[in-house]
């Protein structure tokens, strides 16, 4: 995965499919550079395609209860659980951008409002006239 999936997220839903192990294996990888990019950020972790074996629902999967994620069952399929892991990934987000106290998040607002600043100060300039401009010599 790329660094730039993790830019200004504010959440995280990880997905694992029931029938495929090596999917539930990648999960620690993800969550070790997930957590290097955005260590605050709530996580999700979801066991898809539970369609295929309800069974499974019975599980423990180590991993969430390791690190005290919430573990959601779904079904992409037949819509099991979909909307209720989106509306409580929503909620978390939503909660972790007004409440964030990550040293990243701080970051990112300064450079925004340094951005904002600058192109309103060129704005101010070009209304009033005073804008330079460059002419090659």
């Amino acid at each position: 995965m790329h660094a730039s999936y993790y830019h200004k997220a504010h959440a995280c839903i990880m997905v694992f499919d029931v029938q495929r192990k090596v999917t539930y294996k990648n999960l620690s990888t993800w969550y070790t550079e997930l957590r290097e990019f955005r260590p605050e950020i709530p996580c999700i972790v979801v066991a898809n395609k539970i369609d295929a074996d309800i069974k499974v629902t019975q599980k423990s999967f180590s991993f969430a209860r390791k690190f005290s994620l919430p573990l959601y069952f779904v079904s992409a399929a037949d819509g099991t659980n979909v909307v209720k892991l989106f509306n409580d990934a929503i909620r978390l987000a939503v909660s972790y951008k007004q409440n964030s106290q990550d040293f990243m998040d701080e970051i990112l607002q300064e450079l925004e409002n340094f951005t904002l600043e600058q192109k309103e100060d060129v704005a101010d300039q070009e209304e009033s006239g005073h804008a330079e401009t460059l002419s090659p010599s």
